[in-house]
């Protein structure tokens, strides 16, 4: 799959890709694996929330409609990271420019939105557990304000800058500037300042606090949960309230993990291309590989969310398992056969007994 044994260019060498058609069926197998789960979980929790008005118009079921858009976005555009990473590795071609363009911005919008979600989502759910009397004032509405401007606030500071950051172009393969082992399709060299100052302060914001702000919030809600459950006393109604607070716990703590799962090799990954590498076949296969396998475990966090949002929540199974039932499989009769016994009648025991006598 890798070609490490490439010798160092000169300016009579054959230039080699750091990968070889092996790697480029199994990169296109678990990318497209990836993009048919992701599109038909998300597809059907949207679906689920959307169809029962007991999910739609629970603030967090609004989230969680919020994050399946955003996944589902991630999906569709995987192909152009799929293209980018292979056979437009070095020349982005017959796809315009304007594709290499959109799969940036709206990758990046969406990742700004995956963050601002989860971290919005763990501070919603701490204060239904600890601010009780403040949580009953947030109604519907206000949900719908506060997605609409993570939305918002993503385009502008994500969708927009990356639209005049991000471009494809031909690359100097033999050249010592900074983009020689990139792809065709990836920050235009005339904007590696304007990328620079892009990355220190939007990523910081929108993606490093964030995931911070996460697992700060959840440890604190962890805590407090605990504390509660030692200084009450035991009965009924405050062990069903326990046993919802600790589902609740449980799906915070899956989302978050899906969470770290992608973003945590995300940011490894751009600490890594960032740095003044040598110019070496090595690092040009390390570089290429490590930011295949990153967005991996990216596609792969976005596959576990519809999974991690039925296991964390029984409502959410409960709704599912009748959506499967009466809208996709509605056609099979669901009943149970039973085998009908025919009662004789008095007349036809007495004709039997009669018949038996004779």
């Amino acid at each position: 799959m890798f070609n490490v044994t490439t010798a160092l260019p000169t300016e009579n060498a054959t230039y080699e890709r750091p990968f070889d058609e092996i790697g480029i069926a199994v990169s296109a197998f678990i990318i497209f694996a990836f993009l048919v789960f992701g599109i038909v979980g998300n597809g059907l929790t949207f679906a689920v929330i959307v169809t029962y008005r007991m999910l739609s118009e629970n603030i967090f079921m609004r989230f969680i409609l919020s994050l399946c858009v955003s996944d589902l976005i991630s999906a569709f555009i995987s192909w152009l990271f799929l293209y980018r990473r292979t056979w437009g590795f070095d020349v982005w071609a017959p796809l315009p420019d304007i594709f290499c363009k959109f799969y940036w911005a709206a990758d990046i919008m969406t990742s700004f939105v995956t963050a601002l979600h989860i971290f919005s989502f763990a501070v919603l759910r701490l204060i239904s557990i600890q601010f009780f009397a403040v949580y009953n004032k947030i109604k519907i509405r206000h949900g719908n304000i506060w997605i609409a401007c993570i939305w918002v606030l993503s385009f502008l500071c994500g969708f927009l800058p990356s639209w005049f950051i991000f471009g494809a172009g031909e690359r100097d393969r033999f050249g010592d500037t900074p983009d020689a082992r990139w792809p065709a399709c990836t920050v235009l060299y005339d904007q590696l300042v304007a990328y620079s100052y892009f990355q220190k302060i939007s990523y910081t914001i929108f993606l490093y606090l964030p995931l911070v702000g996460v697992v700060v919030v959840c440890s604190a809600i962890v805590f407090i949960v605990r504390i509660k459950s030692r200084k009450v006393a035991p009965s009924k109604k405050c062990e069903k309230r326990q046993k919802r607070e600790k589902q609740v716990v449980l799906q915070l703590l899956l989302i978050m993990a899906s969470f770290l799962i992608g973003y945590i090799p995300f940011t490894a990954y751009e600490f890594w291309g960032n740095q003044d590498l040598p110019k070496t076949p090595y690092y040009r296969f390390a570089d290429y590989w490590f930011g295949m396998i990153e967005y991996f475990f990216l596609r792969f966090s976005e596959v576990l969310n519809p999974l991690f949002y039925n296991l964390g929540s029984a409502k959410m199974r409960k709704h599912t398992k009748k959506f499967i039932k009466t809208k996709m499989l509605c056609c099979i009769n669901w009943k149970k056969r039973t085998i009908s016994h025919s009662v004789p009648t008095t007349l036809e025991r007495s004709s039997s007994a009669v018949n038996n006598g004779a």
